[in-house]
């Protein structure tokens, strides 16, 4: 081992994996100590940490081999593509490579991303969070385009997919083949399929066992198949909650009082459910039970959907205006807003402004 590894804080599993690896073998160990040294002094003046270039050589052992010249022409271009320094260290810290691809490597791919139609914000925002979009070949790049235009995407919709989920473009089709044909085989038709890949894209590259525990989780809990794929099919986002968080959504309705099987059937007539924050719930709940109507979300769980503000507003109104809170009350409630304004003469708008609800 050499000092100036211990001397820097490699522990030995590090040094033994850049001592054995092809990229610096041949080199003696006065030289490579000397080309340590120097990547080392290089980084460290760019603002890069003891722990991680530590981090990035152990991944990338190679980069001890690039001149400081090299590696400041690096640096140079990704400034002029108007990345700042901060982003180009954390960029670095994930894909050390990009330190070492060649200026035309990362410009090729650069003019490829914006022939497609994706502005140089949208390419500096995907590179951020994956900067492996520049490490792709354009044959990698063009057939995981060419993947989801077989499957009835235009180019419009694979930006959206891809600028939610850049990482997709670092993932097999093979891969991704899996995952369609996954939801395929449960019995999603191809338009609901599409739907679900626009609005939560991450379905796409997630592991099939982890998506297949969402599943159970909810059979277990009663669900059959069809009401899963029907759930999930409105609100694919479920598939990316944790178990843990599926569960406390489960229990914080049944601590309202309502039975496993209401519970079902609210999740059902609404699956965004999962996408309301419990605090929100909370206080849609609790303004029904001021008002004696909480049970009448087992009549109307699509009142979960509305917000907080206008059911304080309208209940609110009614109340000032001698309407007994019933349930053609609570019909009242959810009305359309025009059709609210027509009986009532009075607008979303006024009746918030009227009656504002103060968060406790």
């Amino acid at each position: 081992m050499l000092k100036v590894f211990d001397d820097l804080g490699y522990d030995e599993k590090s040094q033994g994996k850049i001592l054995n690896s092809h990229a610096v073998n041949r080199y003696s160990f006065d030289t490579l100590e000397e080309l340590v040294l120097n990547t080392f002094n290089l980084l460290k003046d760019f603002g890069f940490t003891n722990e991680q270039i530590i981090q990035m050589t152990s991944v990338l052992p190679s980069l001890f081999n690039y001149s400081n010249d090299t590696i400041n022409k690096r640096f140079d271009l990704l400034k002029n593509l108007g990345f700042s320094l901060n982003e180009i260290i954390k960029m670095s810290i994930i894909l050390p490579q990009i330190l070492t691809m060649s200026n035309n490597y990362i410009l090729e791919k650069y003019d490829f991303f914006e022939k497609c139609g994706y502005t140089k914000k949208n390419i500096h925002d995907m590179a951020i969070l994956v900067p492996s979009i520049f490490s792709n070949s354009l044959d990698s790049l063009n057939n995981k385009r060419g993947f989801f235009i077989n499957l009835g995407f235009d180019d419009k919709n694979i930006n959206k997919i891809t600028l939610d989920m850049p990482s997709i473009y670092s993932h097999g089709v093979i891969s991704l083949e899996e995952n369609y044909n996954y939801f395929i085989n449960l019995g999603f038709d191809k338009d609901r399929l599409k739907h679900m890949i626009l609005r939560k894209p991450d379905i796409m590259v997630m592991n099939i066992n982890t998506l297949d525990s969402k599943r159970k989780l909810f059979l277990d809990f009663g669900f059959n198949e069809d009401e899963v794929n029907k759930i999930t099919g409105i609100n694919p986002a479920i598939y990316t909650l944790s178990v843990q968080n599926i569960l406390d959504r489960f229990n914080f309705l049944l601590s309202k009082g309502y039975s496993k099987d209401e519970v079902i059937f609210i999740i059902i007539k609404v699956p965004n459910i999962f996408s309301y924050s419990k605090e929100g719930l909370e206080e849609k709940i609790k303004v029904l039970k001021e008002n004696g109507l909480e049970n009448e979300i087992i009549n109307r769980p699509t009142y979960l959907m509305q917000g907080v503000q206008l059911s304080y507003s309208r209940l609110k109104f009614l109340k000032e205006n001698n309407i007994v809170l019933n349930h053609k009350a609570f019909n009242y409630l959810l009305m359309a807003s025009k059709d609210f304004e027509k009986r009532f003469g009075i607008s979303n708008d006024e009746i918030k402004e009227r009656y504002p609800f103060q968060r406790k």
